[in-house]
């Protein structure tokens, strides 16, 4: 079945100039042999012959028309079934689990012009945990395309020396310069961008290009369930880095962590590392009560670790409405408020937010499906 498919990619990438340059001969010859002829008839018949010339002009002009209309609607559905074979391919080079049909599908991207294609090269060549032989097919098929096409000869050329150098930054800067300008975007662009950041460590920015990428790729669903894995890769790192914040007593910049990570979690997933608890705890650590105790409203409101939230009630509510606000009771119920802060946080720390599981490989459809159905 991949056999055909890549012999339909070849046909019609290799077989479309020609017939439009036949197509478009043979339509010139016509005109020039009908205009001949309407001149001749023009010569010969000055004027009882001229309405019958202009009528053979007239439907010669129809014919062609339609003929153009027809041949048009004919390209334009032979393109749409090239690009659904390239996507096929697409999805075979992603998620499938057999090597050698992989790298068949890598092979014949490297047939291709496609952008989308020659981004999800790239990406496959910059992961270090593709096997070596998806690396070696999907090198040769980036090296294969720069010859054929002549769009992004610079580039290639720009591209191909970054992933030599492993030049991470460089890769990103190339794909945002040349094919985030436009009108038209592609999912494979920005999760390309995604993974790189991830590979720099930058998973604010990770994050982003993620997101833009899962809307993106909600129309053909080429990457399955991998967009949202690593988004919540990025999430678990944020997350880490936010803990790591505060248990260096770095507080202002644990809070700017979490406020982060909360902008970028749905309703269960912060719940289930309890956000909003950890950013009372944060503010608790920083004395500003008054933030700590809308933090932990929020808290009690979405369920996040009840039980450990009301042991943090009374105390805050001693500080901002004190019954003795002597100064000496006041430094006894914070420092309370301090020790408790610090014993809660201990244990929601084991919570986490993103998968425990390593990246899905597989298609829980099988693309085949995908694209009949």
């Amino acid at each position: 079945m991949l056999t055909a498919i890549i012999h339909h990619i070849k046909a019609g990438i290799f077989g479309r100039s020609a017939r439009i340059f036949s197509f478009t001969a043979i339509v010139a010859l016509m005109i020039t042999t009908d205009l001949q002829a309407a001149a001749d008839a023009l010569s010969n018949n000055h004027d009882d012959g001229m309405a019958i010339t202009l009528i053979i002009a007239l439907m010669i002009s129809l014919t062609v028309g339609a003929a153009l209309i027809i041949g048009l609607v004919f390209w334009g559905r032979k393109q749409d079934h090239i690009g659904e074979m390239m996507l096929f391919c697409m999805k075979f080079l992603l998620r499938s689990d057999d090597v050698a049909e992989r790298c068949a599908s890598a092979r014949a991207l490297g047939e291709s012009r496609d952008d989308g294609a020659l981004l999800v090269l790239v990406d496959i060549i910059a992961d270090e945990e593709e096997p070596e032989e998806v690396h070696k097919a999907a090198r040769e098929a980036l090296h294969q395309m720069s010859e054929l096409s002549r769009k992004h000869l610079d580039v290639f050329a720009e591209l191909e020396m970054n992933i030599e150098l492993q030049d991470t930054e460089g890769i990103i800067n190339t794909v945002i310069e040349r094919f985030e300008q436009g009108n038209k975007k592609y999912a494979q662009s920005a999760y390309t961008i995604g993974r790189h950041y991830i590979r720099l460590g930058h998973f604010v920015e990770a994050r982003e290009w993620l997101t833009k990428a899962d809307i993106r790729n909600r129309k053909f669903n080429l990457y399955g369930d991998r967009i949202d894995y690593w988004i919540g890769i990025c999430n678990r790192n944020l997350l880490a880095e936010a803990d790591a914040s505060y248990d260096a007593a770095d507080y202002y910049q644990a809070k700017e962590h979490y406020a982060v990570l909360d902008h970028g979690l749905n309703d269960e997933e912060k719940r289930q590392c309890a956000i909003y608890l950890r950013t009372t705890c944060v503010y608790c650590k920083l004395k500003d009560y008054i933030n700590a105790d809308q933090a932990l409203l929020q808290a009690l409101e979405n369920n996040h670790q009840t039980d450990y939230a009301l042991e943090l009630v009374p105390l805050l509510r001693q500080l901002l409405n004190p019954a003795d606000d002597r100064q000496g009771k006041l430094n006894e119920v914070e420092t309370k408020l301090d020790t408790l802060s610090s014993d809660i946080m201990l244990k929601i720390k084991k919570t986490f937010v993103g998968p425990a599981d390593p990246i899905p490989t597989g298609s829980a459809t099988p693309v085949g499906q995908e694209l009949s159905s």
